[in-house]
């Protein structure tokens, strides 16, 4: 090794060591690195030692055990090392800086530089295992820590606002829009969470429940996964929808909401009976009434409207689900939804136009001075009445770009006649003027001819069409307003559909209602491939659908920018034919209207209803496949009924019936969905409302059954006959009833179903469930005592009550199986034999258990009479089955009183020691008994 070089340095002032000379430890251990480079390698051929800081810490503890301690400890070493130069405790502090890293690292190259393999290959298997199960236990916090955050996600000041809302301490809804803010469900978690996987006793849960001859699979559950009904209380605002608006929810409380259901349950009343007696009700205006009579404020004054504004699309005498066909199942470009979209349109135009009229004479009969009507009051007069009202001021008329001819504003008084629909007076009034016109615009005599002549259709032909768009484009496309006629430009471009990219015209279109009308009046009716039946070409279409599209984008903030008067955007959104959409917005804001406004639709066949079950679960408005709206109509329905379902559980009847209307869709299995939610909400009225005799019927003392309202009422609910019937709705109510642990109940409706014997395992298995859990101590088994058919909650009693009218009637006691009837006998016999013993009545306890008939209660020891005994103790009834053990305990314990009773007794006689012999036998015999079918019985 080369030799080294020191330098020496001064010390600093005050210090002194005996190492100042020696080179630092750093330096030293560099030199030794760079001198081992310069040994010999592969002198001998073996591989070299690649050893990981693991194994040579391993081997080095293992050196260190193996060395004995030095008697003075390292002051030798200190003092050799010092010797030659290197500084110990330098060393010592530089080891202890380096970071040893736990890893594993490439060992032994060659198996022959390592002696100790076996210790070796435990060291490295011990190091694995500790490895993967570490890297376990971290991959398994991961997942629960990503399941937590997933799954649990609570709000405690939201969980606090569902308690609140739950007691009406807080507007409904007010929970609903904090759950929303924070993504939170109605359950407390968030709606994405994931579940862990259940095991195959969760995922199966096995509960025995009594079998059906009758079941239909179809209902053994829920087909929406949760009630049609909804809760009886709380918030069940639609998540789409939100709260009800807190003006109104103030508004229409206590009296002045239930006033309001009452004025509407009767319209739906009335039209039930009609429907019953096979005549059609002029729905509409009868809700027309209804709603009038709720006030005159604005927000009433719409809504009334409204009806008046269906009214004009669907007339009186209109038929039940008139429009089904052309409107819910038809494509959009059918011949059958351009028909429905025609009516539309020329009843909303009709509507607005009668509208004006009404409010031209109203303003007429406000202020006749300044109309200065006189003369005959023709349509005609009225109109300039109306005129000078806007326009004339001091025999002035005030808007000077208006044409006047004759004092008349000749052009404005057209578009007047126009805008109130007096189509033939407009035109009368214009050839009585020809004149005026040659001078001023010869050629618009000749449209309007052809266009009043058109009818309904309100077009041009092909050729006039094209000749009154180029004169438009010439000199009348670009207006001015200071000398140009307003209402002359309006003419033109309604009668011409000119310049359809702008629809608003300016000056003449000043509110909602008036631009309304110019859109119906402008769009095409029927549109095809290439042009309309009058030569229109696509760039000039404009349909129904265009201008439902507009309305959307637009939204309501544009016709209601405040939201304190959402009757406006409502009735545009029904002119416009978008009745789905109007229920949606109308909902928030008056709920109660909203829902019979739903249901004068869907009466009609104008409404389109959710046909998906998963989608029923959640929002009101939907969209189907083909981008069409739709409405949640049965849960729409069943949430309404809530406030009064307990109350008049007849009126709820009456509308959850109407779900059945959507009953004739044919689109898939539309239909037929809505069949199963319309009886599935009855049967939950039936189980929430416990309402059985005026529901379904009752039992009289013969057995015979009376139909309640809704067997009544069972062919507005599509079914054709009682078997259907008692099937469709009693007999699932009744297996509902059943799963939900509601006995008395269950038995009642299997009893109504005629499920006699099926009533008669019901009690046997709850009669044999109560005596077997019954302390003997207690009297718990029989106490109460009920007067009612199957309204009992006693079990005893229950069965006392069915056994008691099906023995009467021979007819129902032959569908009663023979085991069903003997083990309902057996379980009355083992109550009188507890009740006897909890009386201390002995010998009446015994003769009860002998009437059981099932313990060997014989005077004479036959152990072949014990063991046929003992073989049919398999036979056995379970619920008789399962309380052969306490009737063994009871008939021991009265041998026994009864034995102590005669031991004590002063008088001995021949008569007493047969006694006793006698009850020594038969409690020998069961005894006997007990040891053959001990492995049947429980332990204790």
């Amino acid at each position: 090794m080369s030799s080294t070089t020191t330098t020496t340095t001064a010390a600093p002032a005050g210090l002194t060591t005996s190492t100042t000379l020696l080179p630092p430890a750093a330096s030293l251990l560099d030199q030794l690195l760079e001198n081992t480079k310069s040994l010999p390698r592969n002198v001998t051929g073996l591989g070299a030692i690649q050893l990981g800081i693991s194994e040579i810490s391993s081997q080095a503890r293992v050196l260190r055990e193996r060395a004995a301690p030095s008697a003075d400890g390292d002051t030798k070493a200190h003092y050799l090392l010092a010797g030659s130069g290197i500084n110990a405790e330098d060393i010592a502090q530089d080891l202890e800086t380096v970071t040893l890293r736990t890893t594993v690292e490439t060992t032994v190259t060659s198996a022959a530089t390592e002696t100790d393999i076996a210790g070796y290959l435990r060291y490295k298997r011990e190091e694995n295992i500790i490895a993967s199960i570490e890297d376990s236990v971290k991959q398994t916090a991961r997942k629960f820590d990503a399941y937590v955050s997933a799954n649990i996600r609570l709000d405690w000041n939201y969980e606090k606002l569902l308690v609140c809302e739950h007691f009406g301490l807080v507007p409904r809804g007010t929970a609903s829009k904090l759950g929303a803010e924070l993504g939170i469900g109605a359950t407390g978690t968030g709606s994405g969470a994931q579940q862990l996987p259940l095991s195959g006793a969760e995922a199966t849960p096995g509960r025995t429940r009594l079998p059906s001859a009758t079941a239909a699979a179809g209902w053994k559950k829920s087909s929406l996964g949760r009630s049609v009904l909804g809760p009886a209380s709380g918030a069940v605002e639609f998540p789409d929808v939100g709260g009800v608006d807190t003006a109104i929810q103030q508004q229409q409380v206590g009296l002045l909401l239930q006033n309001r259901q009452q004025r509407y349950a009767a319209v739906i009343t009335a039209l039930n009976l009609c429907r019953l007696e096979h005549r059609s009700m002029p729905l509409i205006p009868e809700m027309a009434e209804v709603s009038k009579s709720f006030g005159t404020d604005t927000r009433t004054q719409q809504l009334s409207d409204s009806w008046v504004m269906l009214s004009c699309v669907i007339p009186a005498d209109t038929p039940e689900r008139k429009f089904v066909n052309d409107y819910c199942e038809g494509a959009e470009d059918s011949p059958e939804s351009i028909h429905m979209q025609k009516l539309i349109m020329r009843g909303s135009r009709h509507y607005l136009e009668m509208q004006f009229f009404n409010l031209v004479e109203s303003d007429i009969a406000k202020y006749p001075q300044e109309a200065q009507l006189g003369g005959i009051p023709s349509v005609e007069n009225k109109i300039l009445a109306y005129l000078k009202l806007r326009f004339l001021k001091n025999g002035v008329w005030m808007k000077q770009n208006l044409q006047i001819v004759n004092n008349v504003p000749i052009w404005a008084l057209i578009f007047y006649l126009f805008r109130s629909g007096h189509l033939q007076e407009a035109l009368d009034y214009t050839v009585q003027n020809e004149g005026y016109f040659q001078k001023i615009e010869r050629t618009f005599p000749i449209y309007l001819k052809a266009y009043v002549k058109s009818g309904d259709e309100r077009r041009l032909p092909g050729d006039l069409a094209e000749r009154l768009q180029a004169e438009f484009n010439h000199h009348i496309r670009v207006y001015d307003p200071k000398t140009d006629d307003p209402y002359k430009y309006a003419l033109y471009k309604l009668i011409g559909r000119c310049e359809l990219n702008r629809k608003n015209i300016p000056e003449v279109l000043l509110i909602a209602e008036d631009w309304m009308w110019a859109q119906l009046m402008m769009i095409q009716d029927s549109p095809s491939a290439t042009t309309d039946v009058f030569g229109v070409s696509p760039a000039e279409r404009y349909t129904l659908s265009d201008l439902q599209n507009m309305l959307v984008q637009f939204g309501a903030r544009h016709f209601n920018p405040r939201g304190n008067n959402p009757g406006v955007y409502f009735q545009v959104l029904l002119l416009s034919g978008q009745y789905e959409r109007a229920i949606h917005y109308i909902y928030k804001y008056h709920p109660v209207d909203a829902v019979h406004f739903a249901i004068g639709l869907t009466y009609y066949g104008l409404l389109r209803v959710s046909a998906d079950t998963a989608s029923l679960d959640a929002d009101l408005l939907t969209v189907d496949a083909q981008g069409r709206p739709e409405i949640n109509f049965a849960r729409l329905v069943g949430y309404y009924t809530r406030d009064f379902r307990r109350t008049d559980p007849e009126i709820a009847v009456d509308y959850l019936s109407l779900i059945c209307l959507c009953g004739d869709l044919k689109i898939g299995d539309k239909g037929a969905q809505y069949l199963r939610l319309c009886h599935e909400s009855l049967r939950e009225l039936v189980l929430e409302t416990r309402d059985f005799a005026v529901l379904l019927g009752d039992v009289r003392a013969d057995g015979t059954r009376v139909p309640g309202i809704i067997e009544r009422k069972m062919e507005l609910i599509k079914i054709s006959d009682e078997q259907q019937y008692l099937r469709t709705i009693t007999e699932q109510a009744a297996e509902q009833a059943d799963q939900d642990g509601r006995t008395p109940d269950a038995v009642l409706l299997y009893h109504l179903s005629e499920e006699f014997d099926v009533v008669v395992a019901i009690i046997n298995k709850t009669l044999g469930e109560s005596l077997a859990i019954a302390d003997l101590s207690s009297d718990e088994v029989g106490a109460g005592v009920s007067l009612s058919l199957a309204a009992a909650e006693d079990p005893v009693q229950l069965a006392r009550n069915m056994m008691a009218v099906y023995s009467n009637n021979g007819e129902i006691l032959r569908k009663v199986t023979p085991k069903n009837r003997e083990a309902c006998a057996m379980l009355l016999h083992i109550v009188e034999a507890r009740r006897a013993f909890e009386d201390g009545r002995w010998e009446q306890c015994l003769e009860c258990v002998a009437n059981v008939n099932v313990l060997p209660m014989e005077l004479t020891n036959d152990t072949g009479s014990i063991r046929r005994r003992a073989q049919q103790f398999g036979g056995l009834d379970e619920s008789v089955a399962r309380n052969v053990p306490m009737l063994l305990v009871l008939a021991m314990e009265s041998f026994v009183r009864i034995t102590r009773d005669m031991d004590a007794s002063a008088y001995g006689d021949a008569t007493r020691s047969k006694k006793i012999g006698e009850l020594r036998t038969r409690a020998k015999n069961c005894m006997i008994y007990a040891g053959m079918i001990q492995y049947r019985m429980p332990r204790e």
